[in-house]
C-alpha cells in the first residue's frame, strides 16, 4: 500500500485508470492510448483479478502524460479550488506489523513464577528455517537474549511509579479489555491515573464543572480520535476518588505516541478554554445533564444541582476547574499490560512525568490507592474502535507463539523441556507442512 501511494503522489510516473465498453476498447484503431489491442480479454496481454475475476489490460503511458497531469491539476486547484497533494499517512497506523513478542513463563517447584522476555525483538523475528532453529532461539539459557520481566515497582524516588503487568496472565490483576482469542497479540493498553484527593471532595457543582472540562475534551481531540480510530486505538477518561484515570488501548506500535499526544492536549484544552479560542458547543452541555439524569451514583438533589450548574456555566468556569484540578495533583501511576516491554514502559513513564511536570507536586493532595480500586471496567471512546478490523492483524501470530507465551518448565530438567519443544515443533511443522 505504501509503494502504491508512493507512485500515485509522483506526477512523473502518473497511473492513469479507463474504464469503458468492448466497442470503445476495440473499435479505437489507435486503442485506448498508445497501441492496439487485437486480444479477446481470454488470452495474453490481459490478465485476471485473482479475487473477483475480472479481466484488466495494463500499458503503458502515453507520452508527455506527466505533462496533461500537470495541466490537469492547474486546472482542478485554479477553478476547483482542489490542490493536489501528496497523500497523507495516518502515523498512528503501522505499515509493517510487528510480531507479538514472546513471554516465557518459568514456575519453581516451590511455588512461584518468574517471566522472561525478548528484549530484541529481532531475534524472534528472523526467519526460522528448521524446528531446531526455533527452538534455539528460545531457550532460556542464551546469555544476553531472555531478561527477567519485573513484576513488581518499576521506579522509585519520584511522585511517578510504573507497574507492568504481563501479558495474557490470569492471575495478575489489570485492566478489562475485550475478549479476544488465546494466542499472543500484538494488543496493549496503558492506564496514566493522575493521583489527587481532590475529586472526593467535590461538590456537586464542582463535579459538574469537571464533567464538562472531560465532555467538552472530547471534542476538543476529536481530529486525534478519528487518526486513532483508524488504529485501533481507544481512549476513556474519568474521575475517581484517587484523581483522573487516563485509559487506552490499541496496538504497541503506535499507542504510547497516542498516549503522549493525548496528555499534552489534555494540559492545553484549559488554556483555550480561558483565551477564549475553544467554545463548548451546547451538545457538551446537553450530554452532561443527561449523564446527570442517568447516573445512579448521585441522589435527587445532586442531579438537580449538576443540572443547574451545567445550563449557567462559561468556559472560563470550566477551565478554571480543569487548572484548579490540574494544580492539585500530586504524582501518578502508569499501568502497562499486553504486548510491551519494560524499557518502553519506563520511556513512556518519563515522558509522562515530563508532560506533567508543572503539575506533580502539589502538597496535602497526595493519595496511594489500590491497583484494584482504579483498574474498573473502562467506558471505551469511540465504541467502533479495534485493532481486529486493521487488515493483516489476524495473522501475525500461529500456534507457536501460543506455545511459547505459556510454557512452562515446573521443575523439569533441561533435557526433559527440550524434548518437550522437539515433539511439539515436529508436530506443528508437520501439520503446516
Amino acid at each position: 500500500v505504501t509503494d502504491t501511494l508512493n507512485t500515485m503522489s509522483d506526477d512523473k510516473i502518473p497511473l492513469v485508470s479507463f474504464r469503458a465498453s468492448p466497442k470503445a476498447v476495440f473499435g479505437s484503431s489507435g486503442g485506448i492510448i498508445d497501441q492496439t489491442i487485437s486480444t479477446p480479454p481470454v488470452f495474453s496481454p490481459w490478465k485476471v483479478e485473482p479475487i473477483t475475476g475480472a479481466r484488466y489490460f495494463v500499458e503503458s503511458r502515453a507520452n508527455g502524460a506527466s505533462s496533461y497531469f500537470k495541466s490537469l491539476s492547474w486546472f482542478a486547484a485554479t477553478f476547483d479550488g482542489e490542490e493536489m497533494t501528496r497523500p497523507y499517512l495516518n502515523p498512528l497506523l503501522p505499515t509493517k506489523f510487528r510480531a507479538p513478542r514472546p513471554v516465557i513463563e518459568r514456575r519453581a517447584a516451590w511455588g512461584g513464577s518468574r517471566y522472561f522476555y525478548l528484549e530484541d525483538a529481532s531475534a524472534y523475528e528472523e526467519p526460522v528455517r528448521s524446528p531446531r532453529e526455533s527452538r534455539d532461539s528460545l531457550k532460556l539459557t542464551n546469555i544476553g537474549t531472555w531478561r527477567e520481566l519485573p513484576t513488581e515497582r518499576l521506579s522509585e524516588g519520584s511522585n511517578w511509579k510504573l507497574w507492568h503487568i504481563p501479558p495474557a496472565k490470569k492471575d495478575f490483576i489489570g485492566l478489562p479489555l475485550p475478549v479476544r482469542p488465546p494466542e499472543p497479540s500484538v494488543e496493549c493498553a496503558f492506564v496514566v491515573q493522575l493521583l489527587s484527593s481532590l475529586p472526593s471532595t467535590f461538590t456537586s457543582g464542582q463535579l459538574a464543572l469537571a464533567n464538562l472540562w472531560l465532555l467538552s475534551f472530547d471534542d476538543a481531540i476529536l481530529d486525534l480520535a478519528e487518526l486513532g480510530v483508524t488504529a485501533g486505538i481507544a481512549y476513556e477518561t474519568s474521575m475517581n476518588t484517587a484523581g483522573l484515570r487516563l485509559s487506552f488501548r490499541g496496538v504497541s506500535q503506535t499507542l504510547p505516541s497516542y498516549v503522549r499526544r493525548f496528555c499534552r492536549r489534555l494540559l492545553q484544552h484549559h488554556v483555550k478554554l480561558l483565551d477564549g479560542s475553544t467554545n463548548i458547543s451546547d451538545s457538551v452541555y446537553q450530554r452532561a445533564i443527561s449523564d446527570a439524569n442517568r447516573s445512579p451514583k448521585i441522589s435527587r438533589l445532586q442531579k438537580q444541582q449538576v443540572i443547574d450548574t451545567a445550563s449557567e456555566v462559561s468556559e472560563i468556569d470550566v477551565g478554571k476547574q480543569g487548572l484548579f484540578f490540574l494544580r492539585c495533583v500530586n504524582g501518578g501511576y502508569l499501568i502497562s499490560q499486553g504486548d510491551v516491554l519494560p524499557n518502553e514502559s519506563l520511556k513512556l513513564l518519563g515522558d509522562c512525568e515530563e508532560i506533567f511536570r508543572d503539575f506533580s507536586s502539589a502538597d496535602g493532595f497526595a493519595v496511594e490507592p489500590d491497583l484494584r480500586s482504579i483498574l474498573y471496567r473502562p467506558f471505551w471512546k469511540p465504541r467502533d474502535a479495534s485493532p481486529c478490523l486493521l487488515p493483516g492483524i489476524s495473522l501475525i501470530s500461529d500456534s507457536l507463539d501460543e506455545f511459547h507465551d505459556s510454557l512452562v518448565t515446573n521443575g523439569l530438567s533441561l533435557g526433559a523441556k527440550n524434548a518437550l519443544q522437539d515433539s511439539f515443533l515436529s508436530v506443528a511443522f508437520w501439520c503446516f507442512h
